[in-house]
């Protein structure tokens, strides 16, 4: 890795003795790993990207794909080691495609045979080509980030089931429906009955496993309820030195949000996110009417709920521009830890790709 600027890193990076990464035949641990620390102000929302990411398990070639299998190369495993099982296996796994044109993509596990990963392709229709080598890593589930042993620290967990006795909540962003301003798609709560979160919408069924947080997205925490102390959260995990690839959902008939982050440790220049032509449509001018595609950043902490962005910008003429002072071309660095609403004019149809590589 390059030498790290002053305070670039916002985790403190050491090489750390997790769990070893099992690589065909061998094993070896390739990890660098550290911790993030973070503040949540009390009666206020904070943004929750996970600027690290849960240990990879499993480091393998893909020899070839087939439908919605990646048959792996010199990898012998047991089988469904990988699957999701409520109440017995409580991780949900992801493919992180480290190598073919897809590099930077993950999928979902569904299962796992001796020798495969069965995937969901999302739309996809991967090749050969597109995988040629995975990381097999565990998603951050909200019962993961913030489990019940941290009640107190990272979160209050709640008083009873009632909206009166709701402490800390999890917002988590709707990334399946389309439209602008979407409401988040499920809000969850730690139902001290349960020792787990719960959705608002089934009080008594636990979530905290099932609720994942993609590593190209995040969730707000809510400190509201009786009276929110200061909330404190560390959390450990990789440092991703890989691609990172972000699909931005378009529509035909208006415009679209899309609800991401950068899930690195480090800030970065606006101009070293990954943001081309290709992904980001340019402005016709510099005029409201004129604009397409905007940049909406939301710090990751503040004062209040429903926080508005703390900046938008747009591309004109090859160069950024901020909504607010238009009369200069900016590169900004963008914190680490930031929400990003990508918000896309009007498309196709089609998802657009952006590919994010480390600046570290």
């Amino acid at each position: 890795m390059k030498k790290m600027k002053k305070n670039q890193l916002l985790a403190i990076l050491t090489l750390a003795a997790l769990p070893p990464i099992v690589q065909g035949q061998t094993t070896s641990y390739s990890d660098i790993v550290g911790y993030v620390k973070e503040t949540y102000n009390p009666s206020s929302d904070s943004i929750v990207a996970p600027q690290v990411e849960r240990p990879a398990e499993l480091a393998a070639t893909v020899s070839s794909v087939s439908g919605t299998t990646f048959v792996l190369s010199g990898v012998t495993l047991v089988a469904d080691q990988f699957k999701y099982v409520a109440g017995t296996q409580p991780k949900t796994y992801y493919a992180l495609v480290t190598g073919g044109n897809l590099a930077g993509t993950f999928f979902t596990i569904d299962s796992n045979t001796s020798s495969g990963l069965v995937i969901q392709t999302d739309g996809l229709a991967p090749s050969s080509a597109d995988v040629t080598s995975v990381e097999v890593r565990p998603y951050w589930s909200v019962a993961a980030l913030f489990p019940a042993a941290d009640a107190g620290v990272s979160f209050v967990a709640s008083t009873s089931t009632t909206t009166a006795g709701r402490r800390t909540q999890i917002l988590v962003p709707d990334n399946v429906n389309l439209g602008v301003n979407r409401s988040p798609s499920k809000i969850l709560f730690f139902n001290p009955t349960l020792q787990d979160w719960a959705s608002t919408s089934a009080t008594g069924v636990k979530a905290g496993d099932s609720t994942l947080i993609p590593p190209n997205s995040y969730v707000v925490l809510r400190n509201t309820g009786g009276t929110p102390p200061t909330l404190n959260h560390t959390v450990t995990g990789s440092v991703s030195v890989k691609p990172a690839a972000v699909y931005l959902a378009t529509r035909t008939t208006g415009a679209n949000d899309n609800y991401g982050v950068v899930s690195r440790p480090a800030d970065a220049k606006l101009s070293e996110i990954g943001f081309a032509d290709t992904n980001f449509l340019q402005s016709t001018s510099k005029t409201t009417a004129g604009r397409r595609d905007t940049l909406l950043v939301i710090d990751k902490t503040g004062t209040g709920i429903n926080r508005s962005p703390s900046k938008v910008y747009f591309k004109y003429g090859g160069q950024w521009f901020d909504t607010s002072a238009t009369a200069t071309a900016v590169d900004p660095v963008i914190p680490a830890g930031s929400a990003m609403v990508i918000r896309k004019y009007q498309g196709d149809g089609f998802d657009k790709v952006l590919v994010n590589n480390p600046n570290y």
